[in-house]
């Protein structure tokens, strides 16, 4: 954990950068010459699925956890907050207030979390970053700087290739081999021991009687993709449906903001837990597309968002600091 001392950190404006989504969210204290000093998780912050209670939960929790670590407190100036579930419509006043009680700032921003991932990705530049976590989505900058997204459309009407996605097939897929419609696949003796049940049908009961939360069954897609990697007929179909789902948002995207050559960095969950299923999406890209490693990570995306917004100008000293104390940190 990287640490600084506690009199010239409170001499320093401290800010606060939050990545919120369908299953963690994420908070990075760091203060004005971009030292990052202190990191936290808190669970999900997606206000559509979990509600303004639970959401400002996640933010707090994070945020103090990221305090947790340093000999000093303070409120921090600003917090800018990515959050999943925004974008598409406006969100309630209540979000940017219960962001603001969740973290104490002066003031506070908030926009979507992919956003802030791109942002982290490129730090502004062109360039095209494809999630895939709880949910999925693209977004992108284009060289005439026109900001533009494809996907995120929920896991009701969308989110094709994330963890939720891949995890509800998954299931499906079960059900459905039950019946004989598909053969046999591995992932019924799985799923009957990650929702600890003896039969197939005890699933109605997971599903509909004691309900299951979004993120466990996100979850299963681990199991999903590991059954593919052990080239189970089914699970394959289930992943290579999803990665030409991914493939289609990142060509809808790439078209739109007329990039030739486009820059794209893989973000999420599935990308980061697999290396397989990030090998098996880029196969089926097309060749003019160019995978790069984000210049950083999502919630730092948002501090260098905190320090702009603070009126900070992002000089080499200060991006020399965010690299530095960033290794440090995640390390």
């Amino acid at each position: 954990m990287y640490h600084v001392r506690t009199r010239r950190s409170c001499r320093l404006r401290v800010l606060s950068g939050i990545e919120g989504g369908g299953t963690k969210t994420t908070c990075v204290i760091g203060d004005e010459t971009g030292r990052l000093l202190g990191v936290g998780q808190g669970g999900s912050s997606n206000y559509l699925a979990v509600g303004i209670s639970r959401m400002r939960t996640s933010i707090a929790d994070s945020q103090h956890k990221a305090f947790g670590a340093l000999d000093f407190k303070a409120s921090p100036q600003i917090a800018y907050a990515g959050l999943a579930g925004i974008g598409l419509i406006d969100a309630p006043s209540s979000v940017e207030l219960a962001v603001k009680e969740a973290t104490a700032a002066e003031n506070v921003f908030v926009t979507s979390d992919s956003y802030v991932a791109y942002y982290g990705a490129f730090v502004g530049q062109p360039g095209v970053i494809l999630i895939s976590g709880t949910g999925s989505i693209a977004m992108g900058v284009g060289e005439n700087r026109e900001l533009a997204r494809a996907g995120g459309w929920g896991h009701i009407l969308g989110d094709e290739g994330s963890a939720y996605h891949l995890g509800l097939e998954g299931i499906r897929a079960v059900v459905r081999s039950y019946d004989r419609i598909l053969p046999h696949t591995s992932l019924t003796e799985m799923s009957l021991e990650y929702f600890r049940i003896q039969r197939v049908e005890d699933l109605v009961k997971v599903f509909y009687l004691e309900g299951i939360e979004r993120e466990d069954l996100a979850a299963f897609s681990g199991k999903v993709v590991e059954a593919a990697i052990s080239r189970d007929e089914v699970a394959l179909r289930i992943v290579d449906a999803g990665c030409e789902a991914l493939k289609s948002t990142v060509e809808a995207l790439t078209g739109r903001l007329h990039l030739r050559n486009p820059k794209l960095a893989l973000c999420g969950g599935v990308f980061e837990s697999s290396e397989w299923f990030r090998r098996r999406l880029t196969e089926k890209l097309n060749s003019g597309v160019e995978i790069v490693k984000p210049l950083h990570r999502p919630v730092v995306g948002a501090f260098l968002l905190a320090l702009i917004s603070s009126g900070i100008e992002l000089t080499s000293e200060v991006m020399g600091n965010i690299d530095q104390s960033e290794k440090s940190l995640f390390a």
